[in-house]
């Protein structure tokens, strides 16, 4: 549906610049793909009943990993047609781009903004709360008109540098308050970025969108393109993994291993929070605090149906 209304915005605008960001849910949980989608991967029509039952089960609280295990490869289909079905809708938007001749006039990126975790540590969706590879590897397509063909999968980029990349391709400004900065050079050259990727998360957060549950400690994830570096603040914790013999995150490394790297990693993260506490803005925050309160307080209103 979303795809149908962008195609249809496009044939609207001409020969303008345009600017257009799509959000497609179709893989997010719950899981309930097409037919449609579930015969592009050669599947049979799903039942409403089984596909209901298949979502409660994978939902439930009282269960641990080995009794989800009995369903996990039918809750995978699901998701996988979920991914299937966004390739097709994505593959719809770039033939309406190249039938109003405009695929070789526009810039396209393709992203996520997290994974999702079938029991590979023992969880499911994607909890606000741990930073492993499946919830935060997630896939970067970027196309320029000019620019060849190539991968550069082992090379980390964080999504803090996607905007200011994007814009410099566009040949336009990123605003000074962007935290990242471009690489869209290393890009056209096909050189790697020689950067670190940082993600972060607040340890035993349930629900972000609480204010009270984004106050806990800080769990800290440093990665580069062999080694990853999880910092645990409270209590302290640090598990270095070898992403290239151990993908799976399963063996941590030897506190006494490979010091180097550690150093190496430790450096980052500290330059990480020292920007991130010198280059804070404090006046974003208490307006945003602001917000939450009045939501919060109206929420708390007594409600009175009309009558």
């Amino acid at each position: 549906m979303i795809v149908d209304h962008a195609c249809k915005w496009l044939g609207s605008v001409g020969d303008s610049p345009f600017f257009l960001w799509l959000h497609l849910m179709d893989p997010h949980a719950p899981y309930y793909p097409k037919d449609a989608a579930l015969a592009l991967l050669g599947h049979g029509p799903l039942s409403p009943s089984r596909a209901r039952y298949l979502n409660s089960y994978w939902n439930r609280s009282d269960l641990g990993p080995r009794r989800f295990a009995r369903h996990r490869d039918e809750i995978v289909a699901l998701y996988d047609a979920g991914v299937r079905w966004v390739d097709a809708q994505v593959a719809r938007l770039i033939e309406t781009l190249q039938g109003a001749n405009r695929w070789d006039d526009c810039i396209f990126a393709l992203t996520a903004d997290h994974g999702e975790e079938f029991l590979d540590h023992g969880g499911r969706y994607h909890p606000p709360s741990r930073l492993m590879e499946e919830l935060i590897h997630v896939p970067l397509i970027l196309r320029a008109p000019g620019i060849a063909k190539r991968e550069v999968a082992k090379s980390p980029f964080s999504l803090l540098h996607l905007a200011p990349t994007l814009l410099d391709a566009a040949q336009l400004p990123a605003p000074a308050a962007f935290r990242g900065h471009s690489y869209w050079e290393q890009l056209q050259q096909g050189g790697t970025f020689g950067s670190v990727a940082i993600s972060e998360c607040v340890a035993g957060c349930t629900n972000p969108f609480r204010s009270e549950n984004r106050m806990g400690p800080r769990v800290l994830s440093i990665r580069e393109s062999r080694y990853k570096l999880v910092l645990h603040f409270d209590p302290a914790a640090e598990v270095l993994y070898d992403l290239e013999t151990d993908p799976g995150e399963r063996a941590p490394l030897a506190f006494t291993t490979q010091k180097p790297v550690r150093r190496r990693l430790l450096e980052a993260a500290g330059e990480h929070l020292r920007r991130s506490s010198e280059e804070r803005d404090c006046t974003t925050r208490v307006r945003a605090r602001l917000r939450e309160v009045q939501l919060e307080w109206a929420r708390s209103l007594p409600q009175h149906s009309e009558i």
